[in-house]
């Protein structure tokens, strides 16, 4: 695979030629190794780029979102190909990316930052569960983020009030009685029928995933909430939200 210059440069050729042969090895591409780069795919032509950074031997490797160009099945097999290299190679690797995806399945350890500054460090099953602020959720995919007020606060439960809508929800920091924001994965909001606790809605769109649907609604306040049912709904149906309270994050409200 030829290049503009050598990875190598400084090393005996005896010497480099077995560490190309090694790191060929690594991204599995030694049967690839006289191809020009215009023959080879996408998803190769990124092995290249990882064993051109990897053969010189560096104490940290430094991958700047990687699979931003690679399709969405391309990104998958990629992501797995880097975990295991990874591994083998026994390196650090600071990793960049804004995909949550790639956050929490590659790495042991996770940084967010916003504007520069740090919101949270932790590990991705941290990450998951409680996000330190709401930038944080809304980068873990809490697309849920809803201002409510807080009616009452019994010990780490709030419980919050808006149109159409009452819930409870674990506090994140100091919450008092007044205005603060709930974070909820769709994940976590079922639908169901009738009265009670929750937030009703009209069901504007509904995308078949598989395995579920992705439902969109519109609540009573005109914010738009995003649901998953394992039941398909129809469009103009009228639903009620609900989601367990451990699963509402509370955050304090946003200034401005």
């Amino acid at each position: 695979m030829s290049g503009s210059g050598s990875p190598c440069a400084g090393v005996p050729r005896e010497e480099a030629s077995r560490r190309v042969d090694q790191v060929l090895s690594l991204v599995q591409l030694t049967a690839h190794a006289d191809k020009l780069p215009g023959q080879l795919s996408g998803g190769q032509q990124q092995r290249v780029a990882i064993a051109r950074a990897i053969v010189v031997q560096p104490p940290l490797v430094l991958m700047d979102e990687p699979l931003s160009n690679l399709d969405a099945k391309l990104r998958i097999e990629m992501r797995t190909e880097l975990k295991r290299i990874h591994l083998e190679l026994g390196r650090s690797t600071i990793y960049v990316t804004h995909d949550q995806d790639e956050a929490l399945s590659l790495a042991d350890r996770v940084v967010v930052l916003q504007d520069g500054r740090t919101q949270q460090i932790g590990t991705p099953e941290e990450f998951y569960a409680r996000p330190a602020t709401l930038d944080v959720a809304r980068f873990m995919g809490y697309r849920n983020i809803i201002p409510l007020d807080v009616t009452r606060v019994d010990g780490t439960t709030a419980s919050l009030a808006g149109p159409g809508i009452a819930l409870r929800g674990l506090c994140q920091g100091r919450i008092g009685i007044g205005r603060a924001m709930a974070a909820i994965r769709p994940d976590d909001l079922e639908l169901t029928e009738g009265d009670g606790e929750g937030i009703t809605g009209r069901v504007e769109t509904v995308e078949y995933c598989g395995r579920d649907y992705l439902v969109d609604l519109i609540a009573s306040s005109g914010m738009r909430l995003h649901a998953r049912s394992l039941e398909r709904v129809a469009s103009g149906d009228i639903r009620r939200c609900t989601a367990p309270a451990e699963r509402v994050l509370v955050f304090p409200a946003e200034r401005g």
